[in-house]
C-alpha cells in the first residue's frame, strides 16, 4: 500500500516541526515540503488559537470541482467557532482536533483514518453541523430547486430512475417530463462532471449519498 501523502501547514516553525515529529515516525506517512513533491492526499493545518479565514483560504486553494478531485483536511486548533462550521466543510475539512487532546500517536492515526474517508469530529460540533445543513437544505436550496451536493433536484430524480433501470420515454411519462428535456437534463448532468456514460453518472451520485 502507498504511503499517504501529507502536507503540513502550521502557524510557526516551532509548532510545524513537532508535527512533522509525530508524523514522521509512522511509516505509513509520507511528508509533502510543498505541493512540488506531489499532490497531497491530505492537509494538515495547525493553528495556535481560533479558526479563522486566512485557513479556509489556504485549504480553498487545493479545492477542486469534483467530489474526488481534492485532498482532505485535517485541522488542529484550540477553539472552534460554530458559525464557521459549514465554511470548513466546504474547503474539505472532514476532521476538527483539539490542541489539548492530541497525544503521541493520535494525530497520526487521526491523519491515516481520513484518508481512509472517516470524519472525525467533537460531538457537540456534529451536532450543529447537522442543524446547520438540515436548516440550508430546507430554507436555501430546497426553494432553488437544489440539493446539498449541487445537483438539482430534477437531475436527482433521473439519475434515481435511471439506477433502478427504466429507460428514457419511462423516465419522462414517470416525470411527466418530454423525452427531449429528460435527455437535455442527463447532458447537462454528464457535461458538467465531465462523465461519459449514464453508468457513471449513476456512481458519481451513489459516491455522494446523493441516491
Amino acid at each position: 500500500m502507498d504511503a499517504v501523502k501529507v502536507l503540513v501547514q502550521a502557524g510557526d516553525e516551532f509548532t510545524g516541526a513537532g508535527v512533522k515529529a509525530m508524523l514522521g515516525a509512522s511509516e505509513q506517512l509520507q511528508l509533502l515540503m510543498d505541493t512540488r513533491a506531489g499532490r497531497p492526499d491530505v492537509i494538515l493545518v495547525v493553528v495556535d488559537g481560533v479558526v479563522g479565514s486566512s485557513t479556509f483560504a489556504f485549504l480553498r486553494q487545493y479545492q477542486g470541482t469534483g467530489v474526488t478531485s481534492a485532498p482532505r483536511a485535517v485541522v488542529v486548533a484550540d477553539r472552534f467557532r460554530a458559525e464557521d462550521l459549514l465554511v470548513a466543510v466546504e474547503c474539505g475539512v472532514t476532521a476538527l482536533l483539539s490542541r489539548n487532546e492530541i497525544k503521541e500517536g493520535t494525530l497520526a492515526s487521526a491523519v491515516l483514518a481520513v484518508s481512509r474517508g472517516a470524519a472525525l469530529m467533537p460531538y457537540r460540533l456534529q451536532g450543529i453541523l447537522l442543524d446547520q445543513l438540515t436548516q440550508l437544505r430546507f430554507q436555501v436550496l430546497a426553494p432553488a430547486g437544489l440539493t446539498l451536493f449541487g445537483f438539482e433536484t430534477r437531475e436527482r430524480d433521473v439519475l434515481q430512475l435511471i439506477a433502478e433501470g427504466y429507460q428514457t420515454d419511462e423516465i419522462a411519462k414517470r416525470l411527466t417530463y418530454s423525452e427531449g428535456t429528460v435527455k437535455n437534463v442527463l447532458y447537462g448532468l454528464m457535461n458538467r462532471l465531465r462523465l461519459n456514460t449514464r453508468s457513471q453518472a449513476v456512481a458519481y451520485a451513489m459516491r455522494a449519498g446523493l441516491i
